[in-house]
């Protein structure tokens, strides 16, 4: 079927080409990549990924783990670095997956394999982003059982990869194919604060490459695969209702656009609350002993996200970085939320006794995309804050630069300069290895 879903997506796969694109998505995919590089050396040492590692060995290939000299298979390399970006739970975020953490590793990972120019490698980002976007919106139903990352992730990780390969347009839809059966992921592991979540975005973007490999060596995949009576969309959301949405409107804009980058090192569904709280923490300098209680309204696929109603005992950083009333009284108490470090004091007493006075509650008939926190203090006064969902998280160029160079401040300053320069100026790069070589030291 010419007009099938996969085919569709894999046209506009295929045939995404930066030197057509507008200027400002190419800064967009340029600014993605540089948000994924500096976190990815920020989470160098962190369990994950060294878990990761250690699951890789010693096998040998040709694909870059960023921060060492070593190279390894591509869906190694995929899968190690998937966790790198990942991994402090700081990178950006599109229709509910990370869409960085999947996409970039994925190009990656085949890059140097084929001798990529910088200007395929561009594209390779936005169609990446484009198709884990578009994975979701035609199956919107998927939350909140399944994981989108997993899901949607393992789609846009394969186009990512196959556009970097120049596969044709029959194979792309096999690649993208490949990756539906692949798709997998949900959330417990964010109620109890375990890594399995965390692997589950490398595994996503190794799925994706081993799709885009598959379909190489010439795997085969239902035209149907994902709107059919059996396919992905039917699978996950339990409905193929919302298909024609994954293609409708597929080229007159780049969903790149609505990507979301994350200010502090948090889940993304309590980034705005914590913004809010922390705004009136400052504006009215409020004590730990002067607040009675605190509510927080918000959507319901926020309110439903696994972990976002955690409490304590908070037994690993990740299940306070999850938790709203964690976060919340943390900004509220004026804690170091901007540091990845401050969220291993899992025990802080003051912040664990504020927690047990705020309240989530339910959304209200026209809460929509709205996040409301408001504080009522012990002499009777409140204060209140309002906002649209992660309206404060999109990113300009000078932000994501801004939050690199902290992220890489133990570089040599000449090191990160010339990794900067190089993001730039990727659309005249002919050889992908002036980027690649630079990672191994990262």
């Amino acid at each position: 079927m010419s007009d099938s879903v996969s085919h569709t997506l894999a046209q506009f796969v295929h045939e995404t080409d930066t030197q057509a694109l507008p200027a400002h998505v190419v800064d967009l995919a340029k600014a993605c990549l540089l948000d994924a590089v500096g976190l990815a050396h920020a989470a160098r040492a962190l369990p994950v990924p060294e878990v990761a590692r250690r699951f890789v060995g010693d096998r040998s290939g040709r694909a870059v783990l960023i921060g060492e000299s070593r190279r390894v298979p591509a869906v190694d390399a995929a899968f190690v670095n998937a966790t790198l970006v990942n991994g402090c739970t700081h990178d950006d975020f599109l229709y509910k997956s990370h869409a960085g953490a999947v996409s970039i590793p994925a190009a990656l990972a085949v890059a140097d394999e084929c001798g990529c120019t910088g200007q395929t490698f561009l594209a390779a980002i936005v169609a990446g982003y484009e198709i884990v976007a578009r994975a979701y919106l035609g199956g919107p139903g998927m939350i909140p059982a399944f994981r989108a990352t997993g899901v949607a992730g393992a789609i846009g990780a394969a186009a990512a990869a196959a556009k970097v390969l120049g596969l044709p347009v029959a194979q792309v839809a096999n690649a993208l194919g490949c990756a539906s059966m692949f798709a997998s992921g949900f959330g417990e592991g964010f109620r109890s604060g375990t890594m399995e979540v965390k692997l589950n975005v490398g595994w996503a973007a190794r799925s994706g490459v081993s799709a885009a490999q598959l379909a190489l060596a010439g795997a085969s995949t239902s035209p149907t695969v994902f709107e059919g009576e059996s396919g992905y969309f039917q699978a996950f959301a339990r409905s193929a209702e919302d298909a024609h949405a994954a293609i409708e409107g597929l080229g007159e804009r780049y969903l790149i656009e609505d990507n979301v980058y994350k200010e502090r090192p948090v889940c993304i569904f309590v980034q705005t609350p914590v913004h809010l709280a922390h705004q009136l923490a400052n504006q009215h300098r409020l004590r730990a002993e002067d607040i009675a209680r605190v509510t927080i309204r918000s959507p319901e696929l926020t309110l439903s996200n696994p972990g976002y109603q955690n409490v304590a005992p908070f037994g690993s950083p990740l299940k306070a970085r999850i938790s709203a009333r964690f976060t919340v009284a943390a900004a509220l108490l004026g804690r170091p939320i901007d540091s990845y470090e401050y969220y291993d004091q899992t025990t802080d007493a003051e912040v664990l006794a504020l927690a047990e006075r705020i309240e989530l509650l339910e959304p209200a008939a026209d809460q929509e995309d709205r996040v409301d926190v408001e504080i009522v203090c012990r002499n009777g006064t409140r204060y209140a804050g309002s906002g649209r969902e992660m309206d404060t998280l999109k990113p300009t160029f000078a932000k994501v630069v801004a939050k690199f160079q902290r992220l890489t401040s133990d570089l040599a300053p000449t090191q990160a300069d010339r990794l900067l320069e190089t993001v730039l100026n990727l659309q005249d790069i002919k050889k992908i290895d002036e980027l690649t070589s630079q990672l191994e030291t990262l």
